[in-house]
């Protein structure tokens, strides 16, 4: 074998290795870009989930609550107060639904016990209640229109 020839297979032999490097690192790469955004979309959904379970359990603390100051005569909504309710009603709803949140109520029914509707935020997420129709929105954050920071 000449100088020539052996030069020749190092040579090859060093492009065969690049193009397997090359060709193994877009391979990885491809399967970085497929499988990190349907893992992301995954995990802001059980986010999203977390959130509306909270937004749930707060709804049932205002139902408890409500009634309970019902029956005692107390009042129940206050819209100078945060959260639209009186600070000890605030507490009692928060320390019932044991939710990391806070929320504010947008809308109570004539009776003034009753909430029609009400904001729940949770980290990066906004859960919007409806009493009639029934019915709970989760808005992710970079989502939502007209967002001011």
């Amino acid at each position: 074998m000449t100088q020539q020839q052996h030069e020749s297979k190092v040579t090859q032999i060093k492009y065969r290795w690049i193009k397997s490097v090359l060709t193994i690192l877009i391979i990885i790469l491809l399967a970085i870009v497929t499988v990190i955004p349907g893992a992301l979309r995954l995990l802001h959904r059980a986010d999203a989930q977390v959130a509306l379970g909270h937004a749930k359990s707060v709804r049932l603390a205002f139902q408890v609550t409500g009634q309970e100051c019902y029956s005692r005569g107390d009042t129940f909504f206050d819209a100078s107060q945060e959260g639209g309710v009186a600070e000890s009603i605030r507490t009692e709803v928060l320390n019932l639904s044991k939710a990391p949140g806070d929320f504010w109520v947008l809308q109570m029914a004539e009776d003034g016990y009753t909430v029609e509707k009400f904001v729940y935020r949770e980290g990066d997420y906004t859960v919007w209640y409806t009493l009639e129709p029934k019915s709970y929105t989760v808005y992710y954050e970079d989502y939502m229109a007209g967002k001011e920071e």
